[in-house]
C-alpha cells in the first residue's frame, strides 16, 4: 500500500470514529434530556464540567509524545508514560473529592455534593488505561484505538435509557461517565499487545514534562472554549447579584451548546484527519499546497455553511422536536450558537494548513483570541442580559479567533488570506440571508415554513458553492463536467489546467 493510500485510509477510519463516537454522545444526550428535567439536565452538565476542568488543566500529552519521540517506542518509555499517567489520575481524583463541597457550592447545589465526590473516580479509573493503543499509532495502526472508542461508547450509550429510566435526575449522568471511565480502560488492556506495567525513569520524566508542560495553557484555553459560558452560567447566582440565570437556563443552553456542537465536531473531526497529511506531504512545494488548501478551505466551507443555516433557520423547531417542549426556550439562541460553530468548523482549514507547515502554535494563538470571549461573558452576566447575549459573545470570540488565525498563517507562512476569505465571504452571505429569512418570520413558526425557508435556502447555496469553488468544483465532477463546463465556459484551456488541483 502506497503511503498516500496509507494516509487517506487511516483518515477515514479516525474520520468514521469521530462519527461515530459524537453519534453516541448525540444520543446520549437526548435520552437524558428527555427523562430528565432541565434543571437536572443543568446539574449532570456541573458534574461533567469537574472533571473536564481538572482533565484539561492537567494534560501533558504524554500520549503524543509517545507518538512522536524516536524512542517512544522503547517498553521502558512506555511504562515510565503509564506511571505518570496513573499518578495524575490519582491527584485529580484527591483534588476534585477534596474540593467537591465548594465547588457543588459554587454551582448553586451543596445536596449534590457526593455526586461531586463520586466524580473522583472518573479520573482514578482513566488513569489506569493502557498506553499501548497510542504506542501502535507509530505504525499508523488505529485500528485498536478506534475500536476501544466505539465498543466502549456503544455499550455506555445502550446503558443510558434504562439508568436514566430508573433514575430519572443527574445521578444518570454521574453513573455514564464512571461507566463510560471504566469501558475505555478496561477495553484498553484487551486489545493492547504489550503487558501492562511501570516504570520510574527520571530521565524520561524530565523529558515528559518539558514536553507537556507549555500544552497545560493549551488545555486550559480548550475549557474556556468548551465549557466557559456553561460555567459563567452554572455560577452566575453566586458571582453576581443582578444575574437571572438559574440550572435550567443551564440545561436549555447545555442542549443547545450539545447539538450545534454534534455536526461541527464530526465535519473537523473528518477534514482534519483527511486533509492534514495530504497539506502535510506538499508543505515544500508551494503553487501545490496553496491548491490543496484551496480545496480544503472550499470544502470546509460546504459543511460550515449547509450546517450553520440549518440551525440558524430550524435550529429552534429541532430542538423541540428532538428534546421535547420543555427546552423551546433556545430557540431564542440556538441560531447564534450554529454561527458560532460554523465559524469554528472554517477555522479548521487555516489551522490544518499551520499544522501541516509544522506551526502549532497558530492554533494555540488563535485560541487565545477566542478565550477573549469570556470577558464579554461575565459582562453580559453581570449586566443580567439573557443567554443570547452569552451566545453572541461566543460567535465574537469565534470570529476575533479566525480572523487572528488566517493572518498569523498570512504573516508567518505567506499563504494568501484571500484563499480562505471566499469561503468565509460565502459563509458570512449564507448566514446572513437565513438571519433575514428568520427575523421576516416574525414570533411562532410552523412546520411547512421551516422546511420551506431551509430547502429554499440550502439549495441555492449548496449550487452556488459548487460554482464559484473552482477548486472544488474541479476536483469532484473534472475540468469538463457537463453542467458546470456549460455555464464557466466548456473545455477552456484554464478549466483543463486547472485539474492539476484535484487530489
Amino acid at each position: 500500500m502506497t503511503t498516500r493510500l496509507l494516509f487517506l485510509k487511516s483518515g477515514l477510519k479516525l474520520g468514521a470514529n469521530q462519527v461515530i463516537v459524537q453519534a453516541c454522545s448525540f444520543i446520549r444526550n437526548v435520552v437524558l434530556a428527555r427523562l430528565i428535567s432541565p434543571e437536572n439536565f443543568g446539574i449532570a452538565a456541573t458534574l461533567a464540567m469537574t472533571f473536564h476542568l481538572f482533565e484539561m488543566a492537567s494534560n501533558l500529552s504524554i500520549e503524543a509524545l509517545l507518538v512522536q519521540a524516536e524512542d517512544g517506542n522503547e517498553a521502558r518509555f512506555q511504562k515510565t508514560a503509564q506511571l505518570l499517567r496513573a499518578i495524575r489520575g490519582l491527584i485529580n481524583a484527591s483534588l476534585i473529592f477534596v474540593l467537591a463541597g465548594p465547588l457543588s457550592g459554587l454551582f448553586g447545589v451543596p445536596d449534590a455534593r457526593w455526586a461531586f465526590q463520586c466524580v473522583a473516580l472518573v479520573p482514578a479509573i482513566r488513569g489506569f488505561t493502557h498506553l499501548d493503543l497510542n504506542r501502535l499509532q507509530r505504525e499508523m495502526k488505529f485500528g485498536p484505538a478506534v475500536i476501544n472508542d466505539i465498543v466502549s461508547n456503544a455499550l455506555v450509550t445502550l446503558g443510558a435509557f434504562p439508568l436514566a429510566l430508573s433514575l430519572r435526575d443527574f445521578s444518570a449522568m454521574l453513573w455514564l461517565l464512571i461507566a463510560q471511565a471504566a469501558f475505555t480502560a478496561i477495553g484498553s488492556h484487551l486489545v493492547a499487545e504489550r503487558r501492562y506495567g511501570w516504570a520510574w525513569d527520571l530521565s524520561y520524566i524530565k523529558r515528559m514534562s518539558s514536553f507537556g508542560w507549555p500544552l497545560l495553557v493549551n488545555g486550559l484555553l480548550m475549557f474556556v472554549i468548551f465549557d466557559g459560558d456553561r460555567f459563567v452560567i452554572a455560577s452566575a447566582q453566586r458571582l453576581f447579584s443582578r444575574s437571572t440565570y438559574s440550572l435550567t437556563d443551564l440545561g436549555v443552553y447545555s442542549v443547545a451548546f450539545a447539538l450545534t456542537m454534534a455536526p461541527a465536531t464530526m465535519i473537523a473531526g473528518v477534514y482534519s484527519s483527511l486533509f492534514l497529511p495530504l497539506l502535510s506531504r506538499v508543505q515544500t512545494l508551494r503553487s501545490q499546497f496553496e491548491r490543496r488548501y484551496a480545496v480544503c478551505c472550499e470544502a470546509i466551507t460546504v459543511g460550515a455553511v449547509l450546517m450553520a443555516v440549518l440551525f440558524i433557520v430550524a435550529g429552534g423547531p429541532f430542538v423541540v422536536l428532538i428534546y421535547g417542549a420543555k427546552y423551546v426556550a433556545a430557540g431564542a439562541f440556538i441560531g447564534i450558537l450554529g454561527g458560532m460553530w460554523g465559524l469554528r468548523t472554517l477555522r479548521v482549514a487555516p489551522t490544518v494548513a499551520a499544522m501541516a507547515l509544522g506551526d502549532t502554535r497558530n492554533a494555540m494563538v488563535s485560541n487565545i483570541a477566542r478565550t477573549t470571549a469570556l470577558a464579554g461573558m461575565l459582562f453580559v452576566t453581570w449586566a443580567g442580559y439573557g443567554l443570547p447575549g452569552i451566545a453572541a459573545c461566543g460567535l465574537g470570540g469565534e470570529l476575533l479567533a479566525t480572523i487572528v488565525c488566517v493572518s498569523r498563517l498570512r504573516r508567518e507562512h505567506a499563504v494568501p488570506s484571500a484563499i480562505f476569505l471566499r469561503g468565509f465571504a460565502t459563509f458570512a452571505a449564507g448566514t446572513l440571508l437565513a438571519g433575514l429569512a428568520v427575523w421576516g418570520w416574525g414570533p411562532g413558526f410552523d412546520w411547512k415554513t421551516v422546511f420551506l425557508t431551509a430547502v429554499g435556502l440550502m439549495v441555492p447555496l449548496s449550487l452556488s458553492m459548487l460554482l464559484v469553488f473552482p477548486s472544488l468544483r474541479i476536483s469532484v465532477f473534472g475540468p469538463e463536467s457537463s453542467f458546470f463546463s456549460l455555464i464557466k465556459g466548456r473545455g477552456s484551456p484554464k478549466a483543463k489546467a486547472a485539474v492539476e488541483t484535484r487530489l
